[in-house]
Order: structure tokens, then C-alpha cells, then sequence
């Protein structure tokens, strides 16, 4: 096997090849005089280094270049949102195990994703809801199975957007709307409950866009129990304590206990779970998580703290420091979470940041927060440190 070459091997070849200054020559004598006359061993390496270092990525390059052209050829390019769902609900292509393989299964993905991105970035327009909802089940329960990646995935999180209220003419459904919300609903709880993990994740969350919709109160004795579940995987249960804030109610006695309990977890692998069953309890104004929202809200305190990296290495996680981009994440969904707590002290702590905090990002989410709690809102003491923070 040949040796790559040391940059100091580059520079010195280089150097020989054009025409080196007698005393670089003669700092090298040594290596010159060792492999022969000065000329002739000062050309060949030049050749080689050119190959080495210039022509062989640039083949490896240009070839990844053309398979991955060829693919998207193949594949068809970016679809439109109607040909994607098309595609999805007649999914053809080669099958091997029920696993889509080839160019097939990249066009899959290009197709849930543009039907994702679309639907999560305008929602579904009333008269188009319940035709693009039952097609999205369809596909989910008839063209689309766990071994796909990240397809259902997708898929799960547009149907919960369909029927977000949040969007142009939110308010208004057709009259079906209601029988096929059910069916939505009822689908993703089938998910919630049973494939795999990221299925289940995408499907909980996905409840969270039916916050203002009456029917998504039936899945709360669910998420209640898989917050309580020590069995279940610990990104599921962090999943459904994440949205019981937005869809239970402050009197919901079930729902605020699980979350207690959950804030009670002293494993240190489930610390975001303990997290986010504060976020949560913080959005049902529950007073008591003042002191964990004060330190989610916290740099100095964040700083402390090392998260289990399940990700990375799902087989061997390991214990790290949170970076500067998940504080700044972590910052954000605090103060989003805490905005309609009633504590000075998680107040004053916003009004810090909007001032203070080196992220524009994190000052501009403060911002937003004050700006919607009080239109009038300005900074009081931006300098002064809130004592529960330091």
C-alpha cells in the first residue's frame, strides 16, 4: 500500500519540481542525494502528487456527482405536492421484504417529504381537509410500512397539521369535517401505541396541532399513560409530556399528576423528560416548576449540565455538555412553554434575555413573548441580573 504524502512531502517535491532556491535545495541534499540525481527524483514524485492529491478525488468526485444526477433523474426531480401524493398512493418500484430499494425508495422519500413540507408550511385549505386527510390515512395504513425510513414519519406530522386551526381560515370545515377529524385522530393513536419509536414520536407530537380541536381530548388517558409508563422508550414519554401542556387544561387533575410525578424522576438519563413535563405544567400555569423553568432559562446553569446522547450512538450513548446551539434551542422552547406562567421572577428572567443574551435568536424569541403578553412591554433593568438566575 503507498504512503500518502506529508504536506512537508508536497512542499519539498513542489519545490524541486520548479526550481528551488539553492539553500532549500541544500536544506534537502540529504533526501535528494539518497534517491538519486536531484532532477530526475524532483519530476516523477511531482506526477504522482498531482495524481494523488488532484486527479483521483476529482474521478471520485465527478462520479459520485453523476450517480447521485442519474438517481434524481431516475427518481423524477422535486415534485409538486399533488403528484407527490399521487405517487404515494401508487408506490410501485422494486420490493425486496417489503422494503422499497433502488431509485424507488429515494422518490418515496422526495414524495412524503414535499407532502410534509407543504402542508406543514400553509396547512390544507377547509374544502381540500378531508380529502387530503384521508388520503394521508391511505397511504399510512395501505402503501407505507415501518421499514421506510422516515416516510411515515412525514406523513404523520401532515395529518395532524391538516387540522390545525392555526391557518388561513382555520375556523372553517366542511361538514364531513368532523367524522373524518375522528379518523385522523383515531389513526394517530394507532401509531402513538405500537411500530417504531420515531412513528410513535411523530404521531404524539403530531396530536399537538389538534390543540383546539374537541376531539383530541380522548387521547389524553393515553398520553397520561405513557408518561407514567417507566417501560416505554424515554423519547416517546418525553413526546407525550411535551404536548400534554398544549392540549389538557389546568383543572385536568390526571394530566398535572402524571407531570408532577414525571418532575420527580431522578434518573439522570430521563433529565429531558423531567424537562418537559415542567414545560408542560409551566403552560398549565402550575406555579411550582418556577424554580426548573428559572433554570431552562438559565446560560450559566444550562452550561452545568450533561444531557445522555441518544442519537449519535444508540447503542452506546454517552453523557455530554449541551452546546451553544441546544441552549439557545432549549432557551427558546422555555420561554415559549413559561410565557402564560404567572411568576414575576420567570418574567423579569424573560425581560433579561430580551436585553441581554449574546443569541439574537434567543433576544428575539424574548422579545416576541413580551410583545404578545403585553403590546407595551419594555425592557426594565436590562443590566441587572434577576437574583434567582445567578
Amino acid at each position: 500500500m503507498n504512503d500518502l504524502p506529508m504536506p512537508s512531502d508536497v512542499k519539498r517535491a513542489t519545490a524541486v519540481a520548479g526550481g528551488a532556491a539553492p539553500s532549500d535545495a541544500g536544506a534537502d541534499s540529504g533526501t535528494a542525494g539518497a534517491a538519486g540525481a536531484g532532477a530526475a527524483v524532483g519530476e516523477a514524485p511531482s506526477v504522482k502528487l498531482v495524481v494523488r492529491l488532484f486527479l483521483i478525488p476529482l474521478v471520485i468526485v465527478a462520479a459520485a456527482v453523476g450517480i447521485m444526477f442519474l438517481i434524481g433523474r431516475l427518481a423524477g426531480g422535486t415534485p409538486s405536492f399533488e403528484q407527490a401524493l399521487q405517487r404515494l398512493q401508487n408506490p410501485g418500484g422494486q420490493r425486496t421484504a417489503d422494503v422499497l430499494i433502488g431509485p424507488g425508495s429515494k422518490q418515496r422519500y422526495m414524495d412524503a417529504k414535499t407532502v410534509a413540507d407543504k402542508i406543514m408550511r400553509t396547512g390544507a385549505a377547509p374544502a381540500e381537509r378531508v380529502t387530503i386527510s384521508d388520503q394521508l390515512i391511505d397511504v399510512l395504513d395501505h402503501r407505507t410500512n415501518d421499514g421506510e425510513g422516515e416516510v411515515r414519519h412525514f406523513l404523520l406530522l401532515a395529518l395532524g397539521r391538516v387540522w390545525d386551526l392555526k391557518q388561513p381560515q382555520g375556523a372553517q370545515d366542511a361538514p364531513a369535517a368532523a367524522d373524518a377529524r375522528q379518523r385522523a385522530l383515531a389513526t394517530l393513536l394507532k401509531y402513538a401505541g405500537a411500530g417504531q419509536v420515531s412513528n410513535q414520536k411523530a404521531a404524539i407530537l403530531a396530536l399537538a396541532y389538534l390543540h383546539d380541536r374537541p376531539e383530541v381530548r380522548q387521547a389524553l388517558p393515553a398520553l397520561i399513560n405513557k408518561v407514567r409508563d417507566a417501560q416505554q422508550d424515554i423519547d416517546v414519554r418525553l413526546a407525550a409530556a411535551t404536548v400534554l401542556g398544549p392540549l389538557a387544561r389546568p383543572d385536568d387533575a390526571e394530566v398535572i399528576e402524571a407531570l408532577n410525578a414525571a418532575t420527580r424522576d431522578t434518573n439522570p438519563a430521563n433529565l429531558e423528560l423531567v424537562w418537559g413535563a415542567a414545560l408542560s405544567l409551566a403552560q398549565l400555569n402550575q406555579k411550582d416548576v418556577a424554580d426548573t423553568i428559572l433554570l431552562l432559562l438559565d446560560r450559566a446553569e444550562l452550561s452545568k449540565v450533561k444531557v445522555l446522547d441518544r442519537e449519535t450512538d444508540p447503542k452506546n450513548p454517552t453523557y455530554h455538555p449541551l452546546s451553544d446551539q441546544e441552549q439557545q434551542r432549549i432557551l427558546i422552547n422555555t420561554m415559549l412553554g413559561a410565557a402564560k406562567l404567572g411568576v414575576p421572577g420567570v418574567q423579569e428572567k424573560l425581560r433579561w434575555l430580551k436585553a441581554n443574551d449574546p443569541s439574537p435568536r434567543v433576544r428575539a424569541a424574548a422579545e416576541e413573548v413580551l410583545r404578545e403578553q403585553n403590546p407595551n412591554e419594555q425592557t426594565r433593568n436590562p443590566k441587572q441580573r434577576p437574583g434567582k438566575s445567578e
